[in-house]
């Protein structure tokens, strides 16, 4: 809370804990970045609370979860915002120009290959990335997949492949893990 408060008056803002902003009545949205392994746990809270949720990717990393989330939002007339919405950016909106302008003709698929040896020499904290629900599929993987359904519509079909460069590695606070290093994905649209 001592970050918090620094920073709270550094921007002039009120800083508070966490079952303050959820029982705060002048709060109506609640911004969800917490590691994606938390975030079924937060997003809950935060409806359960009357307040709606904008949430980092993914919703949760099981699939069960985000519907439960869904269906909670839904029964409790409340809104849940999902990032990522990358796909605004410079590159997405000159895609869609050029798709949109026929130029092309019709697109049937899109793909993309995303290799990334990983966050653990630059990120303060890059354990998450190496846990269960954490990795490139989780944490890259929805820019790439979130464009290509903006541009090309729903999927019909999605593949994938993975390969691991190295078994383990080795991050600053002298922990290994095996992590997947590259990933490819695939998605027919018709």
């Amino acid at each position: 809370i001592d970050l918090a408060k620094k920073t709270a008056l550094e921007n002039n803002i009120k800083a508070q804990t966490v079952e303050e902003l959820l029982s705060d009545n002048s709060i109506d949205v609640v911004l969800n970045i917490t590691i994606p392994q938390a975030h079924f746990e937060v997003s809950k809270k935060i409806l359960e609370a009357g307040k709606h949720v904008y949430s980092e990717k993914p919703m949760s990393v099981k699939y069960e979860q985000a519907k439960e989330l869904l269906q909670m939002s839904k029964n409790n007339n409340l809104y849940f915002g999902n990032a990522p919405d990358t796909f605004l950016g410079g590159g997405g909106q000159l895609s869609r120009e050029i798709i949109d302008s026929s130029e092309l003709g019709e697109i049937l698929t899109g793909n993309f290959i995303f290799a990334f040896p990983g966050v653990q020499d630059f990120h303060p904290n890059p354990e998450s990335w190496f846990q269960d629900g954490g990795g490139p599929v989780i944490d890259m993987g929805p820019y790439f997949f979130t464009t290509l359904v903006n541009l090309l519509g729903p999927a019909k079909q999605v593949w994938g492949s993975l390969m691991w460069n190295k078994k383990k590695r080795i991050i600053g606070i002298k922990l290994s893990f095996s992590a997947i290093s590259m990933m490819a994905g695939y998605m027919r649209c018709i």
